[in-house]
């Protein structure tokens, strides 16, 4: 079955039993019994935002993260407004520096200025990280810098750290905050050949997330000062952050903290094993060494062609491939993301190479 609608292919994911990327889908009675395995499982149950749970949660990732204080979340959009809202009131500017393929830019909807009326100020080239050169091209009083670390949307690159102190001192010469978009930060540091707190000083506050490359339900972490925490704090519930009761999403955390996080290098490792073994393909990589465990794979055939292709795959096989596929700058070609985790580690970076050349050629058939 090719799937014509978003539920067909929610279903057709669902009935894959191999998976290219991530540490495999699972299905709504794998994650209960996951969850019932756990051994956080006996913890009490969270009310509101408040309970052990979640306090052992802001304790370990404002450990990890080298910073005083941390509050639970259960979407980046609203950790990272409240955030920014309490630097704008710091600062008394409302203008916030961010790349122009930002998830802030590109993927909320323009909440940034519709909902919490700050003035977003974009620089930087749509395929790369902006640069300490850019960023010294704005002169105008700012709230704060934000970088998202590594930047999904220009093939999870990352600047280089030489950059990036850069940026953080810029910013802090001219008492502007630096705040740091850190999703996928636990993914980048093998990279960097740096740890989380090593990463997390340079920034003022940072933002992490725990369902990409830590595999959990959903649901995030900012982390700072104390009394950026508890300014932050009262932006949780007006943004409608203060669910009744969180404990899958927390439990999900804390077990992907202790499962995921050591093996990141692994996951780094094996990315740019298999980045390599495609570069013999006739396929490209970017980019070619990857700065963390995900780098995108282009093709030079349609997004149509190599979805349809995919889906058959699915279908055909159990395998599922990609979670989605872009259209290409360069007309009739398209982009791919893979994500290394857990389930990428059963593929050899020759037996990806081969499947992904086979994919090419059946789509452009």
């Amino acid at each position: 079955m090719i799937p014509s609608s978003s539920p067909d292919r929610i279903v057709l994911r669902a009935s894959c039993t191999r998976f290219l990327s991530g540490h495999g889908r699972s299905s709504a009675r794998a994650w209960a019994e996951r969850l019932l395995a756990s051994p956080h499982i006996d913890l009490a149950l969270d009310e509101y935002s408040d309970g052990p749970a979640i306090a052992q949660l802001e304790e370990t990732v404002a450990g990890l993260l080298g910073k005083p204080a941390a509050l639970w979340f259960p979407k980046g959009i609203v950790a990272q407004q409240a955030a920014l809202l309490v630097h704008a009131a710091q600062t008394g500017s409302r203008v916030v520096v961010m790349h122009p393929k930002s998830h802030l830019a590109l993927d909320e909807q323009d909440a940034l200025d519709r909902l919490a009326g700050l003035l977003p100020r974009r620089i930087g080239q749509d395929h790369r990280p902006f640069t300490c050169a850019e960023l010294a091209t704005v002169h105008e009083p700012l709230a704060a810098v934000t970088v998202e670390l590594p930047l999904r949307r220009a093939a999870f690159q990352a600047p280089s750290w030489e950059e990036l102190v850069g940026m953080a001192a810029w910013a802090r010469d001219r008492g502007t905050k630096f705040h740091i978009d850190g999703a996928r930060i636990w993914e980048v540091a093998p990279w960097y050949g740096k740890s989380l707190a090593e990463i997390a000083s340079l920034a003022d506050t940072i933002y992490v997330s725990f369902y990409k490359g830590l595999g959990g339900l959903g649901g995030c972490v900012l982390a700072g000062p104390a009394d950026f925490i508890q300014a932050a704090k009262p932006w949780r519930n007006r943004y409608g952050g203060d669910l009744a009761v969180a404990f899958p999403f927390i439990i999900s955390a804390l077990d992907g903290l202790a499962a995921y996080l050591p093996r990141m290098e692994i996951y780094h490792r094996h990315a740019c094993a298999i980045a390599a073994a495609l570069a013999g393909t006739g396929l490209i990589v970017h980019p070619a060494i990857p700065h963390g465990n995900s780098f995108q794979v282009h093709f030079p055939v349609s997004a149509d062609a190599l979805t349809r292709a995919t889906y058959a795959v699915a279908a055909n096989t159990g395998t599922w491939l990609f979670g989605r596929v872009m259209e290409a700058a360069l007309p009739g070609h398209c982009i791919a993301e893979i994500a290394v985790g857990e389930a990428t580690l059963g593929w050899t970076p020759e037996e990806v190479a081969a499947t992904l050349r086979a994919l090419c050629d059946a789509a452009g058939k």
